[in-house]
């Protein structure tokens, strides 16, 4: 008489206990979670937050986390099932870094230094305020002229920046490589004592922020 046996790829020793299973769980969140943290601080500081190749990066990045997940779920019977999940988190993980980091306030001052200028204008005074997470607003610049005529100046503008390579997907602003600029004749609430325009001139406001940024 023939026996039949079964092989069990995963003896009783080398099995993993549910507890395990759950320490190996939370491993993973927190290597997931310091690797995000380390990645969003590197985009921040680098000053790379925003600009278009971040999400790019950042999900490269983020799938590298994949590596040590590997290691510790290789033996579960699910494994490929896990693995497939966990690279749609780091994937989403990767393109929420890339869409909330904005331009480095560095970055929008030195675009800001470079945007043509108004026949006449007057620069009356700069202001900025710095926010490279976005978690509510982007870091931007503003810069407060005097012109001759606001209406005017607006459109020298608009037709410098179009010929300049920078696009208008919407009325009053342009955008380019990332980077928003919008006009206006109003003074932004974030320059603080604003200069009134001398006598026969009037205020244009030219903000410099992420692209359809507020």
């Amino acid at each position: 008489m023939t026996t039949a046996t079964t092989t069990d790829p995963f003896p009783p020793a080398r099995r993993t206990s549910a507890a395990g299973w759950v320490g190996r769980g939370i491993t993973v969140l927190v290597l997931w979670a310091a690797w995000t943290f380390a990645l969003g601080a590197l985009l921040v500081l680098t000053g790379t937050a925003g600009s278009p190749t971040s999400r790019v990066v950042a999900v490269a990045v983020m799938l590298v986390a994949l590596v040590p997940t590997w290691f510790l779920v290789r033996r579960a019977r699910a494994r490929a099932w896990v693995m497939g999940v966990a690279a749609v988190v780091v994937v989403a993980l990767g393109l929420g870094l890339g869409t909330l980091g904005g331009p480095s306030l560095a970055r929008m001052t030195s675009v800001g230094a470079s945007l043509p200028v108004a026949t006449g204008a007057q620069l009356l005074t700069t202001s900025s305020v710095e926010n490279s997470l976005c978690l509510q607003e982007c870091s931007r610049v503003t810069h407060l002229y005097a012109v001759p005529d606001a209406t005017s100046a607006q459109a020298e503008l608009g037709v410098a920046l179009l010929a300049d390579g920078w696009e208008a997907p919407d009325a009053g602003g342009y955008c380019r490589k990332g980077f928003g600029v919008r006009f206006s004749g109003e003074v932004d609430p974030s320059v603080e004592d604003p200069p009134a325009a001398p006598p026969g001139m009037e205020l244009l406001t030219i903000e410099i922020s992420r692209c359809g940024g507020p």
